[in-house]
Order: C-alpha cells, then sequence, then structure tokens
C-alpha cells in the first residue's frame, strides 16, 4: 500500500506532510499554556486558516499533477510566510516552531533544484536573523546569544549542503530501472516492442503507443501496445515533431508539462508537445511522452493509464530515454555482428569448397586428361580408372568424415596425424606424385578446428606444388612444440613460376585467421612451406 500511495510522490509527501506539521503545531499552541508568547489571536489564526489550507492542497493535488506542479510555488510562498508569522509571535528566534525551517528547505530541494532552494534559503534565513535582532533589541540583557548563533548556524549549514546536493546529484525517487526490464534481445526479435514492453512495465502504464522512424525513412509508424497485445500501423503522411525531453500531457484539459534547459518546469499546451491525433487515436489521453534518439532512427512513446502520475515521472523519463536508446543500439549492434559471422561463414565455406572440392575436381580433370591420352594411344587404362573411381570414394568417405568432425570438439594429435597420412596418400593417387608423410606428435589433444585447417593446408599446399611448380614429389611433416603446431610441406618443383608478394593467398588467409604464422622459401630445386599454428587459438592476441 505504501509504494501505491506514496513510494516515488513527492508532491504527495510534501503536502502530507505540510498538513501534518500544521496540525501538530496547532495542538502543541492549545496545550500549551505559555504559549503563544504574543498576538494570540493571530498566531491561532495563522494556524487554523493554515490548517484548512493545508488539507485543501491535499486534497486537490493528490491525483492532479496539473495542480500540484501549478501550485507548488504559490504554497512555498504562503509556507515562508506562516514560518515569519509564527516565528515573530511565539519568543522570536528561541521559538519552538523554528525546525520549520527544515521542512521549508527540504521541499524546495527535493521538489525543484538548486536554484530553488537557495531561493528559499536567502528569505528564511534573513527573516530568521532579522527576527532574531528584534527580539534582542526588545529583551536586552536577556537575549540568549548563543542559542541565536547556533541556529542561525543551523540553518545556513543545512541550507548549504543541501543547496551542493541539488548542484551535485539533485532528488529524484523514480531515476533507477531494474536490469531485466530492458534486457537484450536477439537479434531475430524485434527491440521496438521489446523496449514498449519494458518502458510500460517500468512505468505501470496499461497502454503504449511508439511513434517510430527509422533512420533515412520519410514514413512514420505507429507501435500500440494494449495489454500483451502489439499492432502497428503506417501513419498518413504529415510531421511529427520529436522533443528533446520528456513530458507529461492531458489532452481532455489541454495541459502539458516539461522541464527547461535550467531544469525549471514549464507548463504548456498538450498540442505543443505531443502529436494529438496519434494519441487520440489509440486511447491515450493522459500520460508520460519520452522521445527516443538512436542512430537507428527516432520516435516518440507515449505512456498512458499511469496510476499516481506526478512529476518525478518527467525526470524518470529521461532515465528511460537512455536505456530505450542503448537498447535498441545494442540491438543493432547484435544484429550487425551476426550479419559479419554469416559473412565470415560464407568465406570460409568458400575457402572450404576451394581448397578441398575445387583441388580434388582439379586433381580428378589432371587423371581424366591421363586416362585420355591413354585411350588415344590405344592403351586400356582399366588400372587408372579404377584408381579414379577409388580416388572418388575416399573423397566421398572424406567429406562425411569432416561433417563428423565438426560434431566434436578435440582431437588427440596421433589421430591427427593418422588422418593426415591417409589424405597423403591419397594426394599422391590423385596428382599421381610421391606424398611423403612424417609425424612426430606427443600423445596431446587439439582444438577439431585444426583438423579441418591442416587438411585445407594440405590439400592446397600439394595442389600448388603440381600445378605451378610441377612437382613431382612433396614432403609433409608434422610436429608439436611448446604449444604450437606445425607443418613443413616442401616440393621438388622447378620453381619456374615466381612467388607474388602476398601468394599463395588461399593458404596466408586461412593461417592468418588461425593465429598462425607462414614462410616460404623458394629455391631453383623446389619450395618450402612452413606453417606455425596455435594448439590454444583462444590465447592468441
Amino acid at each position: 500500500m505504501f509504494d501505491d500511495v506514496l513510494k516515488h510522490r513527492s508532491g504527495r509527501v510534501i503536502a502530507l506532510a505540510r498538513a501534518v506539521l500544521a496540525a501538530v503545531f496547532l495542538f502543541a499552541i492549545w496545550i500549551d499554556p505559555s504559549q503563544p508568547a504574543q498576538a494570540v489571536a493571530v498566531t491561532y489564526g495563522v494556524l487554523v486558516l493554515y490548517v484548512i489550507a493545508s488539507i485543501a492542497i491535499v486534497t486537490l493535488t493528490w491525483n492532479n499533477w496539473w495542480l500540484d506542479a501549478r501550485l507548488a510555488a504559490p504554497m512555498q510562498v504562503v509556507d515562508i510566510i506562516a514560518f515569519t508569522l509564527l516565528v515573530v509571535t511565539s519568543d522570536g528566534y528561541t521559538s519552538p516552531f523554528f525546525v520549520f525551517f527544515v521542512f521549508l528547505i527540504l521541499s524546495a530541494a527535493i521538489r525543484w533544484g538548486w536554484r530553488e532552494t537557495a531561493l528559499t534559503a536567502v528569505p528564511v534565513t534573513f527573516l530568521y536573523v532579522a527576527a532574531g535582532f528584534l527580539a534582542g533589541s526588545e529583551a536586552g540583557t536577556s537575549f540568549d546569544l548563543q542559542r541565536f548563533i547556533i541556529r542561525a548556524g543551523n540553518l545556513v549549514v543545512l541550507s548549504g549542503v543541501l543547496i551542493w546536493f541539488g548542484v551535485n546529484h539533485g532528488f529524484s525517487g523514480l531515476r533507477s530501472l531494474r536490469d531485466d526490464l530492458l534486457s537484450d534481445v536477439s537479434p531475430g526479435e524485434s527491440p521496438l516492442e521489446s523496449a514498449i514492453d519494458g518502458a510500460a512495465s517500468a512505468t505501470g502504464a496499461r497502454k503504449a503507443l511508439l511513434l517510430w522512424r527509422g533512420d533515412g525513412s520519410r514514413h512514420w509508424l505507429a507501435i500500440s501496445r494494449e495489454g500483451r497485445k502489439f499492432s502497428t500501423s503506417a501513419l498518413p503522411a504529415r510531421s511529427i515533431g520529436v522533443r528533446h525531453g520528456p513530458f507529461l500531457f492531458d489532452l481532455r484539459h489541454d495541459r502539458g508539462l516539461c522541464r527547461g534547459a535550467t531544469r525549471r518546469l514549464r507548463f504548456s499546451t498538450a498540442e505543443d508537445l505531443v502529436d494529438v491525433k496519434a494519441a487520440r487515436d489509440h486511447g491515450i489521453a493522459e500520460g508520460l511522452g519520452v522521445p527516443i534518439r538512436t542512430a537507428a532512427g527516432e520516435g516518440m512513446l507515449l505512456l498512458g493509464g499511469i496510476d499516481g502520475l506526478c512529476t518525478e515521472h518527467i525526470e524518470f523519463g529521461e532515465t528511460l530515454s537512455s536505456a530505450i536508446a542503448a537498447h535498441i543500439q545494442r540491438h543493432a549492434l547484435l544484429a550487425a555482428v551476426e550479419d559479419g559471422a554469416i559473412a565470415r561463414a560464407r568465406l570460409s565455406l568458400a575457402r572450404d569448397l576451394h581448397d578441398s572440392i575445387v583441388q580434388f575436381l582439379a586433381g580428378a580433370t589432371f587423371r581424366i586428361e591421363a586416362i585420355s591420352r591413354a585411350l588415344r594411344a590405344g592403351d586400356q587404362p582399366e588400372r587408372e580408372l579404377k584408381d579414379l573411381k577409388q580416388l572418388l570414394l575416399h573423397e566421398q568417405q572424406e567429406l562425411r568424415s569432416a561433417i563428423g568432425a565438426l560434431k566434436s570438439e578435440i582431437i588427440p594429435l596421433p589421430k591427427l596425424a593418422g588422418d593426415l597420412k591417409a589424405l597423403c596418400d591419397r594426394l599422391a593417387m590423385q596428382w599421381d606424385i610421391q606424398c611423403l608423410f612424417l609425424a612426430e606428435v606427443p600423445e596431446t589433444s587439439a582444438p577439431m578446428r585444426l583438423h579441418l585447417d591442416t587438411h585445407q593446408l594440405v590439400r592446397e599446399a600439394v595442389a600448388n606444388a603440381v600445378r605451378h611448380a610441377r612437382a613431382r614429389s612433396v614432403t609433409v611433416q608434422l610436429t608439436a612444440d611448446e604449444g604450437d603446431l606445425r607443418l613443413d610441406i616442401s616440393n621438388d618443383g622447378g620453381g619456374s613460376e615466381r612467388l607474388k608478394e602476398g601468394m599463395p593467398w588461399s593458404l596466408r588467409e586461412r593461417v592468418d585467421e588461425a593465429n598462425g604464422t607462414l614462410m616460404l622459401s623458394t629455391r631453383e630445386t623446389g619450395t618450402d612451406v612452413s606453417i606455425t599454428l596455435p594448439l590454444k587459438p583462444e590465447t592468441r592476441p
């Protein structure tokens, strides 16, 4: 009950406190025969009128944010006048009503800011000091200088602290926002709908409408929420202004309330702040408006059906606006990351197809040409046809093994070495060359990604050796040392085709992606390729 009635409702708290203090002051005067010290009729008259006015303010502003904002400044003036009269008519600087100044300064600090707090503190302090001097001149030697100095000092110090707090921190009960209300959404979900959900939950709004225009678009969308149901429609072409700050609006009475650059409340009409037609079409007559600006677009969120709507919701709207903008930006970033991941996956798939299937088909074409020459020469290439058939079966098996390997996370290095030896045997048949494989690896495991990387690197290196260097013999050596896996691939090619800068690009691209290193050296009797791959790539920068 307390949360529903008073939590985050400074206007209600101040109005109730004023009424209670006035009633307590009247009761205290009535039971103390020594008070008021002077002007009895005036004091009782002031207190009775003050009690009546305080109760009236509670009644009028309890559920009316407009009247609460309108009457705040006039009632602050009334409070100061009542404080002055009560202090003067009840023992001056020793008046028991001295502590009333705390309420005056606190209410100004809570409701407004440091400027209004200073404008309250200065006259209150001046009036108290004036009352003290007046009482001192009349009391003569009975003037209690010590009590006067202590109370005046308390008044000055408390005023200074509250002004400082208003400058550096400010008061607002509706600044915090639960982390789970605007949690990250997957790129496939709508960030606008989840933002509306979070804002409605944070404010208790029963209806919500987001007028949204994407970046670069000339058309506005209306996304409305009532209960848990969303609906989206396109708005007719018209200009919709997006304010720089949140505001309260009341279409029935054409009222609007916002804060200016100096944080002062500004009163206006609802038409100056909100798209009246869109709000009425979606059944929102009163509520909170929250502007939203992001790199992805801009919009205005209208939240209606909020119980206990008050001026604190304006400050909360600023927090809400920043949180929603960050939420939409995070979603855009996640979508961009996912698009980048998809693009990288496409490139990786294209490279894998090039290094495996395309290279195999190139080798198969090489064997078919040899079979064609044999047929033209009148030979019967039965063995070559049988070998080609066997290569096709081996390649099919290799593809299945690669797909199955993707389901695992690690592979023992001896198993990796065995698979590479089998690959070298097939490459020897495919390209009709000698392909020797040597390995010296410990009994440890490696990431499964290295299984694919090493296979594709060996395929590409052997294919390059045969097609570009016309090699007849290739040696592949696998070793592991100090957290790295090393592939040394050498061939006996002629080396007549000189390597261009950055070549061979397919080898370098795969090695760079794995955070490895590649070194090439050519000689007249062949080419040496040395590749180092980290066994734990996640630890590399």
